[in-house]
């Protein structure tokens, strides 16, 4: 079972969502694939090592990985919507590449409720990183890059945590925000195929079988050790402070907010909110949810 407060914000999420959500089930319920090759979609935050994934998966030459493709759709725009997120979806779905590839996808461009609705047609996976260096590197890059990084209205942070996001300035509202996010990830367990944890391909046997899980494809050794020595869009340091050091760079409400809101969701997708990452979690979806939450 899980925790009560995991259970309310599985019980908020599925009530402020039910309508959206079905409006996505209907956009994509006719959605059928063109080709014999697996198609794959992976819904991450940002700052979770997606771009070094993305260079990873497109190392091997029977597989096509395209990162944030839906942005590329709509570069005329500073925003995109599900309507902008289906059409690529449906793109991926019938584009054969002339059969030139074993698998192909995306990471970046969907949400949790597209990985939903596609449950049985693409492999879906959820990428995570420690919600401690997302918001570190969050709150250091939006003061210069605040491209698509609207906060959407919502009345969630109100019932869930009595947290109106109307009375924070701006950076208070995007580390709540993401606060809101990395929680909402916790009511996807079950509804994705893979977990994957980006703190856990520095193992060369895990990264490949996760890899193999999403695609259907091995990778050679030789791949994910080139791609694990050559970092990519480092944009900020984060990670050469342990997670105590990042959280004490956060202001004293940040801090009661960051521990309050994921005292209970962190420990369930795998994480401590004062360490760093030393566990590995089971790449099954069905394995995952089925741990119970102390």
């Amino acid at each position: 079972m899980l925790a009560p407060s995991l259970q309310r914000i599985v019980q908020v999420i599925e009530e402020e969502n039910a309508h959206s959500w079905a409006e996505i089930q209907a956009q994509l319920s006719n959605v059928e694939l063109s080709g014999s090759h697996r198609r794959f979609l992976v819904t991450r935050m940002g700052s979770t090592g997606s771009t070094w994934l993305a260079k990873l998966l497109n190392s091997h030459p029977d597989v096509f990985c395209t990162h944030e493709q839906v942005l590329a759709r709509v570069h005329a725009r500073r925003s995109f919507g599900t309507t902008d997120i289906v059409e690529l979806i449906r793109a991926i779905a019938s584009n054969t590449h002339h059969g030139a590839y074993q698998a192909a996808g995306d990471i970046g461009s969907i949400w949790l409720g597209h990985a939903r609705a596609l449950r049985g047609r693409f492999t879906t996976a959820l990428l995570l990183r420690h919600p401690a260096r997302l918001l570190y590197t969050r709150l250091k890059i939006y003061p210069v890059d605040q491209s698509f990084t609207a906060i959407e209205p919502s009345t969630s942070a109100r019932r869930l945590w009595d947290i109106d996001l109307d009375r924070l300035d701006m950076l208070d509202r995007v580390f709540v925000s993401d606060l809101y996010t990395f929680a909402f990830q916790a009511w996807a367990l079950d509804k994705i195929d893979v977990i994957i944890r980006v703190e856990d391909l520095i193992d060369p046997e895990y990264c490949g079988e996760i890899l193999e899980h999403l695609t259907g494809v091995y990778y050679e050794h030789r791949l994910i050790a080139g791609a694990l020595s050559t970092r990519v869009n480092r944009r900020t340091s984060p990670d050469r402070l342990t997670i105590r050091q990042i959280v004490e760079h956060f202001t004293p409400r940040q801090r009661e907010w960051y521990e309050r809101l994921l005292g209970d969701v962190a420990p369930y997708l795998g994480y401590d909110l004062e360490t760093d990452v030393t566990k590995v979690i089971p790449i099954s979806q069905a394995q995952t949810a089925a741990r119970t939450i102390k």
